[in-house]
């Protein structure tokens, strides 16, 4: 639809209109004339429509009160004053996005649907929220959300709690969070980007309920926001929409300036330490380990050839294993185990670009500095090297076509692209046109362009800051007894009234947390019916053929002319003594060199000719029975059909060529391994605590455990210990090993192939694929016997954190249990409802979820949760809540609704290649899923009632694992079987 400018439409004001190829949209800018408020809109074919609402939002403090708002807004509202309205907005939704997020300057909320009515429900409630939630009238939220004094009973000490506090906690057990804080306090010691808006934890507590509520007047203005609608639907109906809200807000004068940082006279140093808590079987230095930085304030936000400049040199120095400042840094004289973790970061007014070391030490920084200065005068004089050049730019340009995030909506990522511009003043389009700055690098790359980008923003850069954060086990314990003792000052202050009192406040609080909704509050809510449903749920149509030793997948789809490919090569010949070898041996496929390759050339072939290419070892459990499973070494990757004729050599020197030989990679990339398992034990604590309770129910599990999981992380320690003892002798017999598997995997017998990619391009594929075949070996192998045994146990690993990751779960077939489609039914309302009340709003945790399967598997799962008995007497509390569930017919439709909106969450074009996989694979058929869709549908709450025992039977076993605090691990010692330390 083609707008004259200036055209006013229900309050709005089109400014500006133009197509924009490269996302294939219509852009259009709209103004609010009453409010102020900015609208930017992206019209175009997708059905997947997003609406996002953003503010400035600039933090003076590091007491987090951006991310409070953000949590507290979300809560209740004029119109629709419930205890949560986001989870009640969920239950009745088919959305495809909810959710709200704090930047460093600006908070984003954003929403996403593929049906209209839904999404125009959506942003109905989202704008009442924003615009006049509860805030003022109802204390109690800044205390949830935020933080609270929590106390039951006299005898016991204070403590700290609230939803926004846990969160920060444990993101500040994290080092890496602590060397972002660190940089950003010592590169910007004038502005706002100084300080944590998501909040620091012993900042947090300083905060006022005064403060947080100054703070929403002062910055949740229609002016001061910006509104994105993206997608295929009613124009006129949603600025309808909009004007209904904003048209009672008047402009505003007021402006918020983000100032510049003015540059220093020379680079900076600063130094400070994060916390580790020590087991009594480790030994100092045997595993927490400093972290080096070199950061630098580079360019304009504006610039957009700039951007993807620095887009493609952060490739090139960071994230390719080919990059130079690898060599220097974990080669042969290694110094550290990782430089993946810093970057070019556009978040801000003014972007950074951090070169971090992971896994150092403290002596090495003045070594670090001096390795990284000289690599970066080298190819500022002597150049980056064409092929590495070219890696990096078909690698973002790749990126960019295809356009696709698996992490979010793709509007939702447009509309941060519209931020940076609008944000600082420029342009809401200028970051979304990508296709003339790339010519401009292209045309310049091999000319000295990156070279120069090198010389005058990195080594005539004085704008820069050297860093080291260290590990330190008296940091942990002063900050824990410096709050304690603050708690306990603060508790001898009060006297025995003003005591009584906050005991008082605390269980108002949890009976606040307990009442349910009104109904009358819970009518407002606009939500679909079952008749706005799809009829049928979508099933991927795909073809399975047999040729020989080869089973063939093809699925049909238009993929922007990029085919998405799978190989999958049966390890059901390895030997169960051999599981972890095998694990290692995916893990260096890739990363190693080939008869023909480097490890340099190889990673920058991949690069340069394709948009992707990874290895890794899968279980691929029976749809129904999670012990029967199909074991694979699998090669993904996506490609252009236009450069398919390098492909066939390219995967012949993965799986025909391979060298392990060279022993200093080698053990750089064992080391790299332990390090990043270990780093997931504070980053993911929740993913590593599920993976585990899976071991003790699921033989595809124990598999997974033998070559990714605990077992194998094991191995990797003992075989580090192994190489360095016995030096090139067991290496030497490292390397026959692998050689040995390598052979016996990488052959054409049971090798499984799918294909997605558009349909006309069938045939192109298919050639390329078999001339690569051609030269695999065939030889029929017997399988091994694998004598798994899932043991429930009840394990828990400490370290220094204040909150829990906890995981509770089993079996519920081995139990004599069935699957039945009303348990995703289920699913969705203990999430929702049980686990949100009673882990999240009362138990303080940043989530809790339950996560069950048709394999039988069933886990309870929180994170960040300061609690850990609670929450297991929780999950096991679900059982009599599930027994008296009462429902409504309407409250049970919504609840059906919302199941069916998490059943048919969108895909990226990669995601629906891997879904096609897996239902070849383990036979998931559309019969079985139309099945399960009609079962979901016709759902009572008798039948939700009657699963009851089937929870019951589960959290009866007693499986659990938690990775927590020692103190809290102690104190609920007798639940576990083993205690260890990481």
């Amino acid at each position: 639809m083609l707008l004259q400018q200036n055209t006013l439409i229900h309050g709005f004001q089109l400014i500006e209109e133009e197509w924009i190829e490269e996302i294939s949209s219509t852009a259009r800018v709209f103004e609010h004339r009453a409010s102020g408020a900015k609208l930017v809109q992206l019209e175009n074919d997708d059905v997947h429509q997003v609406f996002t609402a953003s503010f400035k939002t600039l933090p003076a403090n590091d007491t987090g009160v951006a991310h409070i708002v953000e949590h507290t807004v979300c809560c209740a509202s004029l119109h629709y004053p419930l205890k949560d309205t986001f989870m009640e907005l969920d239950k009745g939704s088919l959305n495809t996005s909810l959710n709200a997020c704090t930047y460093k300057d600006m908070t984003m909320y954003y929403c996403a649907s593929q049906n209209e009515k839904d999404f125009g429900n959506l942003i109905e409630v989202y704008l009442d929220l924003i615009f006049h939630p509860l805030i003022h009238e109802r204390p109690y939220l800044f205390k949830q959300e935020g933080w609270h004094y929590s106390l039951e009973t006299p005898e016991e000490p204070i403590t700290y709690s609230g939803i926004v506090y846990n969160e920060m906690n444990g993101e500040y057990m994290e080092p890496s969070a602590r060397l972002e804080s660190l940089i950003h306090q010592n590169l910007f010691p004038d502005t706002c980007y100084r300080y944590d808006s998501g909040g620091n934890p012993e900042a947090i507590v300083q905060l006022t309920e005064a403060e947080f509520l100054a703070f929403y007047d002062k910055f949740y203005k229609p002016h001061h926001g910006t509104l994105f609608l993206y997608g295929k639907g009613d124009l006129e109906a949603r600025l309808k929409q909009l004007d209904g809200v904003l048209k009672d807000f008047a402009k505003t004068d007021e402006v918020f300036e983000i100032p510049l940082q003015k540059p220093f006279k020379k680079m900076k140093t600063c130094h400070a330490y994060y916390p580790v808590a020590r087991g009594e079987e480790e030994e100092e230095g045997t595993k927490d380990e400093a972290l080096l930085a070199l950061s630098f304030v580079v360019g304009d936000i504006h610039d957009v050839p700039l951007r993807l400049g620095f887009e493609m040199l952060e490739h090139m120095l960071l994230k390719s294993p080919a990059s130079p400042l690898y060599e220097v840094l974990l080669g042969q004289h290694s110094i550290g185990k990782s430089i993946e973790e810093g970057g070019y970061d556009t978040g801000k007014r003014q972007p950074t670009f951090s070169i971090v070391l992971n896994g150092s030490h403290k002596s090495h920084q003045g070594t670090f500095k001096k390795r990284v200065l000289k690599v970066l005068e080298r190819l500022a004089k002597e150049g980056m090297g064409k092929d590495l050049i070219d890696a990096a730019f078909n690698t973002i340009t790749f990126s960019l076509k295809e356009g696709d995030t698996p992490w979010e909506a793709k509007g939702v990522i447009l509309s941060e692209e519209v931020q940076m511009g609008v944000l600082y003043d420029g342009h809401p389009f200028s970051h979304l046109k990508y296709e003339e700055a790339l010519a401009t690098i292209e045309a310049k790359m091999h000319h000295g362009y990156f070279e120069h980008l090198i010389q005058t923003c990195f080594l005539d850069n004085p704008h820069s800051l050297c860093a080291l954060l260290e590990p330190d086990e008296e940091t942990y314990q002063l900050e824990e007894e410096r709050k304690e003792a603050i708690l306990a000052a603060y508790k001898a202050s009060l006297s025995e009234e003003a005591l009584t009192k906050l005991i008082l406040t605390n269980e108002a609080l949890e009976q606040l947390q307990e009442q349910p909704n009104l109904q009358e509050d819970l009518e407002r809510l606009p939500h679909l019916s079952l008749s706005d449903l799809p009829n049928r749920p979508k099933y991927p149509q795909f073809t399975t053929k047999q040729e020989e030793d080869v089973t063939w997948q093809w699925h049909n789809l238009n993929t922007q002319e990029i085919a998405y490919i799978h190989l999958l090569f049966d390890t059901k010949c390895v030997a169960q003594e051999d599981l972890t070898y095998l694990g290692l041996l995916g893990n260096l496929l890739t990363y190693v060199g080939t008869k023909h390759y480097s490890y340099h050339a190889l990673e920058n072939a991949i690069n340069q000719q394709t948009g992707g290419l990874n290895c890794s070892i899968q279980a691929y459990a029976a749809c129904e029975n999670t012990h029967i499973f199909h074991p694979y070494l699998k090669v993904s990757l996506k490609v252009l059909v236009n450069k398919l004729q390098t492909l066939p050599s390219l995967l012949e020197e993965i799986t025909c060529h391979t060298v392990f030989g060279d022993a200093t990679k080698v053990h750089e990339l064992i080391d790299l391994m332990i390090y990043e398992m270990e780093r997931s034990f504070k980053s993911t604590p929740e993913y590593r605590s599920t993976r585990t309770v899976y071991t003790y129910c699921s033989q595809a599990a124990v598999y997974e455990d033998y070559v990714s999981g605990m077992v194998y992380y094991d191995f990797l320690k003992d075989l580090k210990t192994n190489l360095l003892e016995k030096g090139p002798e067991a290496f030497e017999q490292l390397v026959k090993k692998l050689e040995v598997l390598y052979a016996q995997v990488m052959q054409k017998q049971g090798l499984f192939i799918s294909v997605t990619a558009p349909a006309h391009e069938h045939t192109h594929v298919e050639a390329c694929l078999k001339t690569f075949l051609e030269v695999l070996p065939s030889r029929k192998q017997p399988a091994a016997m694998y004598k798994f045994t899932p043991t429930l146990q009840s394990e828990a690993f400490s370290m220094a954190t204040g909150v829990q990751a906890i995981t509770m779960g089993g079996n519920f077939k081995d139990l004599g249990f069935s699957f039945n489609g009303s348990l995703y039914v289920l699913n969705h309302i203990v999430d929702s409802t049980y686990l949100w009340d009673k882990v999240r709003l009362q138990g303080g945790a940043y989530g809790a979820q339950l996560t069950l399967g048709r394999d039988g598997n069933l886990v309870f799962c929180s994170y960040c949760d300061p609690e850990l008995g609670a929450t297991l007497d929780a999950f096991s509390g679900s059982t009599p809540f599930v027994q008296s569930l009462e429902l409504t017919p309407k409250e049970l439709e919504r609840c059906i609704i919302g199941t069916v909106g998490g059943l048919t969450q969108p895909l990226t074009m990669e995601q629906k290649s891997e879904q096609v996989l897996i239902y070849g694979i383990t036979q998931v058929t559309q019969e079985l899923i139309e099945k399960e869709w009609e079962q979901v549908l016709h759902t009572t709450v008798e039948e939700l009632r009657s699963l009851a025992p089937l929870l019951e039977a589960v959290c009866k076993q007693k499986a659990l694992c938690v990775i927590g605090s020692r103190t809290k691990i102690m104190e609920e010692a007798n639940r576990f079987q083993h205690i260890r330390s990481l």
